[in-house]
């Protein structure tokens, strides 16, 4: 029988990467190295790919390290493949490097890098690198104005998605499905109600492009955000389609915000029978009853939960200090420096009450008393990660944290006074978007206002440049968890 060539053995790894079978091709591709047969550049993509492809991501750093290390120079498909690697996994500095590295070796023109360079910037949480990288790409197709619309729209920018979304119609560049899922994204984390109509009335009407389950959710989300409840339902209602679990979601989370127990039943049996498994809902409907004081309601739920075995996500936050990654759980104090943190909360507590702010104990579901209530909010997950970042700025303007679930609302509210008391940018990325916190105002669009007055800086001796569904029993770890486990889910 002929030996096999190079390519025959690329086909073969291609092979079991298309199916899924990414450990046979892992173990393939280190066999064949075993034996000597040489391997070229699309080898490596292949294995590469396959690996990112399967959720592998780790796995493809490893591998693209390699490669280098073999001799072997990635090209502009090697570059766009382990890019996605960077944002999984919140690896900035890496992302850094590989964008060095497409300028030393003369990569960057390539437009399936460019665009690849802009989505990472964007969701590592530089946006304004994300931009530049953008308007310097040699030409714009529609997946460079995709990505860039999405981009501002996770951070919160509706506006600016919106103007991009008009600059893109005025170069010419023809949208698709996926240009109108972004930009209706963007009007809905911004309250842009009567933009998101127009927009969405306009797909089929002037661009032939027929609305879709997630066009659907997408304003069910824009109505409900805005408070227009009865209207979000009516919408869902209306749909010529059938509604996907994204729009009773989108309905179920408004209910608890602006406490409309009614419809939070309604949208939570549709829920319970299209993703009977996924346990963000049955917390946030328990959440809805808790709030309203429906104890026993609320019971029902947890015991629904378990009748079904179903369990909730723990939630954690976790930062990266000096190329280290630190997680925090709720009421977390196995960290090194831990004392200080509460510390230090527990100091800057007191300057934010100066200042106007007035923990919100609804966020707190157990049933004890106030004190109790303000001691719990005050140990959550990323209050803890957002303290230790401040404690180790070491002169840097800014600190990013990133979270499982979504950002609670008390959170949400006391790291906008954090960041007007201590003069820092806090980026703070949840299970949903991007949150800019600069000067006492979030970039997203919220019910609660912007941080007024003139609140005294922080003076200390220390260097100060879904919910807390929070478990206190985790251990700190020094990886994040994968990208992979991200879904919408409630606080709480």
């Amino acid at each position: 029988m002929p030996r096999k060539d190079t390519v025959s053995w690329n086909v073969i790894l291609s092979m079991y990467v298309s199916n899924g079978q990414c450990e046979k091709a892992l173990q393939l591709f280190h066999q064949i190295r075993g034996e000597g047969v040489e391997l070229n550049v699309a080898s490596w993509n292949s294995i590469i790919g396959g690996c990112m492809q399967n959720g592998l991501t780790v796995r493809a750093l490893d591998l693209f390290a390699q490669m280098q290390e073999f001799g072997f120079k990635p090209n502009y498909i090697t570059v766009a493949s382990i890019l996605p690697a960077c944002h999984d996994l919140e690896m900035l500095r890496g992302g850094r490097e590989i964008h060095g590295f497409c300028f030393k070796h003369c990569i960057f023109e390539d437009m399936l890098v460019g665009t690849a360079l802009v989505l990472m910037y964007a969701k590592c949480g530089d946006l304004e690198i994300s931009e530049r990288v953008f308007e310097r790409l040699p030409r714009k197709d529609t997946v460079a104005w995709n990505t860039m619309i999405l981009a501002n729209s996770m951070h919160g920018n509706g506006e600016e998605a919106l103007s991009l979304f008009r600059k893109m119609m005025n170069s010419g560049v023809k949208p698709n499905a996926v240009t109108f899922t972004a930009v209706l994204s963007g009007c809905s984390h911004s309250h842009l109600v009567k933009e998101a109509k127009f927009i969405f009335n306009s797909m089929r009407r002037d661009h032939m492009v027929e609305p879709d389950g997630d066009h659907y959710s997408c304003m069910v989300d824009v109505l409900s955000r805005a408070g227009h409840l009865n209207e979000a339902y009516d919408f869902i209602r209306q749909t010529p389609i059938e509604p996907t679990a994204g729009a009773w979601g989108a309905l179920l989370a408004a209910c608890r915000v602006y406490k409309n127990v009614d419809l939070a039943r309604i949208a939570a049996k549709q829920l319970f029978e299209i993703e009977p498994d996924n346990p963000g809902n049955y917390v946030l409907l328990s959440n809805i009853y808790v709030t309203a004081k429906l104890w026993n309601d609320a019971s029902e739920i947890r015991k629904l939960m378990r009748d079904r075995g179903i369990t909730k996500m723990p939630g954690c936050s976790w930062i990266q200090v000096n190329n280290k990654v630190y997680t925090f759980v709720a009421a977390d104090k196995r960290n090194v420096q831990s004392e200080e943190i509460y510390e230090f909360l527990q100091h800057i507590s007191d300057k934010m009450r100066h200042a106007g702010y007035s923990p919100n104990t609804d966020f707190v579901l157990q049933d004890v008393d106030q004190e109790e209530k303000v001691e719990v909010l005050c140990s959550h997950s990323e209050k803890l990660a957002v303290a230790f970042g401040i404690l180790n700025l070491n002169g840097r303007s800014s600190i990013r944290v990133f979270k499982n679930l979504r950002i609670c609302g008390d959170c949400h509210n006391a790291i906008k006074f954090m960041s007007k008391i201590i003069g820092v940018e806090i980026i703070v990325r949840d299970s949903l978007r991007f949150h800019h916190f600069r000067e006492g105002s979030c970039s997203w669009v919220g019910k609660s206002p912007a941080v007024t007055g003139n609140p005294w800086r922080v003076i200390s001796g220390k260097s100060l440049n879904q919910s807390n569904t929070d478990s206190p029993n985790s251990s700190p770890h020094d990886q994040p968890p994968s990208d992979a486990h991200y879904r919408s889910a409630p606080t709480h």
